[in-house]
């Protein structure tokens, strides 16, 4: 039901710091992906979960991104990108 929320989010992400972006916080994105995304989301902005999976190749990305919210909610991540504090 908030697939357009995280979707607009990736749509939308930027740099933390000169290292590190903050979609490579979400597991299973790495620099590979990461590049992939960018490039892709500058050419067009994705538009849902199977454009994204289509486009990037990215499997499942909902279940990703549900990980990183679990991490978040549990406590184990050092910074949060979706849950608040």
């Amino acid at each position: 039901t908030n697939e357009k929320r995280f979707i607009d989010y990736i749509n939308a992400a930027q740099p933390i710091n000169p290292r590190i972006h903050s979609l490579q916080l979400i597991p299973g994105i790495g620099k590979t992906y990461l590049m992939s995304i960018l490039t892709e989301r500058d050419k067009k902005r994705f538009e849902n979960f199977s454009d994204l999976q289509t486009r990037i190749g990215l499997r499942d990305p909902a279940k990703l991104i549900a990980k990183r919210i679990v991490e978040e909610i549990s406590g184990d991540a050092r910074m949060n990108i979706f849950v608040r504090r």
